[in-house]
């Protein structure tokens, strides 16, 4: 008798349970968009980045402090810095992942905050280091179903980047169905796969947040050989973490405690003595 009582009221509590969450799903839902929809337009995509005295503050906290920069089209910036230097912060102001900055950061020549999300994600592409693959198949993951890119251009982009050697060696090769996140590649093979998608969307800016898992050898020579075709073709901004893609940068900038400490060439900053030699001295992949 009483344990049909016991069973009802412990379907009543998963209801209750469940109803909270649904209100707490809807109620995000309902909300209106955190990023503004901005109402200007690129007359010519360039990929001429300029950021001018800006701050950002988290919680009252100041995360970024007046940094500056500027990259122009076709260079290569590599950003270093430790944890919490403001490196992610800058990289989600640039690709309007967050607003309420002060002071300026303009793409060629209009001010971000007035541009709509999606004319700055069809200007600039982003790699995470947290690489989102689908469960479909090789061709669905590098065009993202879009109807403006067909087979062919999918699998030009893969040999800029070297993702076809492993493609063509996979049993089904280009129609390969993948697991969620990738889990039948390996983490090498899934950022060249990433990159391939880049490459296929032509973007005029590349931001890359540069991957740390360890790599086997011949995967990473075929991952540096993918960053220098996206170095040579695009306007690159780069969170930098392994010494050859630091080195092959235009420009570093260093960051420290949300600022821009130093900035110039790996043999200028080297020759300074200051921050990013004590870096470099250190292993950059302790630091960065």
């Amino acid at each position: 008798m009483f344990r049909p009582l016991q069973e009802f009221s412990g379907k009543i509590a998963i209801i209750q349970r469940a109803t909270t969450a649904l209100e707490k799903i809807f109620g995000l839902l309902d909300d209106k968009e955190q990023i503004s929809e901005g109402d200007s337009t690129l007359e010519e995509t360039k990929g001429h980045i300029v950021v001018d005295d800006v701050y950002f503050a988290y919680k009252e906290e100041d995360i970024l402090k007046g940094v500056s920069m500027e990259v122009k089209p076709g260079e290569v910036v590599a950003i270093v810095g430790s944890t919490g230097s403001g490196k992610t912060t800058l990289i989600r102001l640039l690709t309007r992942s967050y607003e309420g900055y002060r002071g300026s950061i303009k793409l060629d020549g209009v001010e971000l905050s007035s541009l709509s999300p999606q004319t700055v994600r069809d200007t600039t592409a982003t790699v995470q280091q947290d690489i989102q693959l689908f469960s479909e198949t090789v061709h669905f993951n590098v065009a993202l179903d879009n109807p403006e890119i067909n087979e062919k251009q999918v699998e030009a982009a893969a040999s800029i980047v070297h993702a076809d050697t492993f493609i063509e060696d996979l049993p089904d090769q280009w129609k390969q169905v993948l697991r969620e996140r990738g889990a039948n590649l390996s983490a090498g093979q899934g950022q060249l796969l990433t990159f391939a998608r880049t490459m296929a969307y032509d973007p005029k800016v590349v931001i890359l947040d540069e991957a740390t898992a360890n790599i086997d050898s011949k995967t990473e020579t075929l991952i540096q050989d993918a960053i220098a075709q996206i170095f040579s073709r695009k306007t690159v901004i780069v969170i930098a973490h392994r010494l050859s893609t630091i080195t092959a940068a235009d420009r570093i900038l260093v960051m420290n405690k949300g600022r821009v400490a130093e900035q110039g060439t790996h043999k200028e900053l080297l020759e300074q003595g200051g921050l990013y030699a004590s870096m470099y001295e250190s292993g950059f992949s302790e630091n960065t």
